[in-house]
């Protein structure tokens, strides 16, 4: 087992990513703690996986506070700190030309500075050799390949999307370097697109530019990733971007 007795806490634990890095770090032999939003789908996993599950929103400061107040209370401190959730307004997703101003800030705030003021609410249960995942996409170093969105009806790329992942790494960087003298390691992951029930003709248009088949990827092409870098075998590894495309930004 590569995370034995590690506590680690998994923001956004529920959901597509989220779950799927909590199988893969409880099978490590991780204590797992799942912080969602989703009470009902959180507690079934965790049930299942043997992993410990926190009603918690990122986006409001009183939820962000208890859920640190509750950890602190019960586990004192903790060794790794996944951040899988991502929020978004019910607008999110509207073409730039259209968009409400307001809610492309909201946005902003939501998915850029919910990882940002949770992470500095966790620092002081940080451990000695603790490490912190961020995520971001393969839209964060690259553009936007508008031309795969064409035969569809997805709206593509949102603006605020590219903003929010290149922010992310940014961000990571900096905790980095703010945190790597108390030995935490902080690192980004930027998977390429994860497959969600897409239509066939964007699968089919997506996977054309990667080069490893099938082209999309499943949550598990990136659960590996993040129970390495949480393990003591990447412990001299930080600041760095992992990127997990199949080549699809060569």
């Amino acid at each position: 087992m590569q995370l034995p007795k590690k506590t680690v806490v998994i923001l956004g634990g529920a959901g597509l990513l989220g779950s799927e890095f909590a199988r893969a770090c409880a099978s490590e032999g991780a204590h797992v703690i799942i912080a969602d939003v989703n009470y009902a789908t959180g507690t079934a996993l965790a049930r299942k996986i043997g992993a410990t599950f926190m009603h918690a929103n990122i986006a409001e400061a009183t939820s962000l506070k208890k859920l640190v107040s509750e950890i602190k209370k019960k586990y004192s401190t903790i060794d790794g700190l996944v951040h899988a959730a991502y929020p978004k307004t019910k607008k999110y997703g509207a073409p730039i030309e259209t968009a409400d101003a307001d809610d492309l800030l909201k946005n902003l705030d939501l998915q850029l500075g919910g990882p940002l003021l949770s992470t500095r609410a966790f620092m002081p249960i940080l451990n000695k050799k603790a490490s912190v995942i961020f995520l971001s996409s393969i839209y964060g170093v690259a553009a936007p390949r508008l031309e795969i969105y064409k035969s569809t009806k997805m709206k593509g790329v949102p603006a605020e999307y590219s903003a929010i992942k290149g922010g992310t790494i940014a961000l990571t960087r900096f905790f980095a370097a703010l945190l790597g003298k108390r030995g935490i390691r902080v690192n980004v992951i930027s998977p390429g697109g994860i497959f969600d029930n897409q239509p066939k003709s964007f699968v089919r248009a997506y996977s054309q530019k990667a080069f490893i088949p099938p082209g999309m990827l499943s949550p598990k092409d990136i659960a590996g990733a993040v129970v390495f870098l949480l393990s003591d075998v990447s412990q001299k590894m930080t600041g760095q971007n992992m990127i997990i495309d199949g080549g699809w930004t060569l």
